[in-house]
């Protein structure tokens, strides 16, 4: 089983937690949601009234942990099907919606279901990096949003702005990343570990939340 074969980690019950959170300490999606829930506490803002987007929703880790700081409405994204499977199988009640699909390639239906769900807020909590998700995808879900609406990422270091890596200024994030924040309030940054690579060492992280100053329709 290859160590991102997701639909058949997914398949199997307890697995993902098992390798991602148990033996290899995956931290992102409590920092990155504590972070989200400080922001909402700094903006005045009730979390039973926010309309969350969980992106890349996985098997609903994600969902948990925003059900438990009393967001109101979940809703989840994963272009892998059995993801959802999972979710509903590991953590029924997390999400009140979950969609699966790819954004960033002209997926007008899936963006329509996801402009009809009037999100306050989109979260990416598994760090965003080489190979995953593509700026595009990010960009189409944010948006979504009105101004005042809160995002909350996290980032490999290698993609932030400013970054000389080589694979990292191809993904087109660096760029992204900067026009981005140049355009939105940034609210809370942080570092920390993502998780522990499978040799032991650590996949360093950075934390982002930012508020929609402009709409970006």
């Amino acid at each position: 089983m290859g160590f991102h074969d997701y639909a058949a980690i997914y398949a199997v019950p307890g697995l993902y937690e098992r390798v991602f959170y148990t033996e290899l300490g995956m931290r992102s999606a409590e920092v990155v949601v504590g972070l989200y829930a400080q922001a909402l506490t700094e903006q005045g803002l009730d979390p039973a009234e926010q309309r969350v987007l969980d992106f890349g929703a996985g098997n609903g880790i994600g969902g948990t942990e925003l059900r438990d700081i009393g967001v109101g409405y979940v809703a989840g994204l994963d272009l892998e099907p059995e993801a959802q499977t999972a979710a509903a199988r590991d953590r029924p009640g997390a999400y009140d919606h979950y969609l699966v699909g790819e954004l960033g390639a002209t997926q007008s239906a899936l963006l329509s279901d996801l402009d009809e769900l009037r999100l306050t807020a989109m979260l990416a909590l598994s760090a965003i990096g080489v190979g995953h998700v593509p700026p595009d995808a990010l960009a189409e879900v944010l948006a979504l949003l009105d101004v005042g609406g809160l995002f909350a990422f996290a980032v490999t270091p290698s993609l932030l702005p400013g970054s000389e890596d080589t694979e990292g200024q191809a993904s087109g994030y660096p760029d992204f990343l900067a026009d981005l924040l140049d355009r939105t309030d940034e609210l809370a940054r942080t570092e920390y570990v993502h998780r522990r690579y499978a040799d032991g060492s650590d996949h360093p992280a950075v934390a982002l939340v930012g508020r929609v100053t402009d709409a970006q329709r």
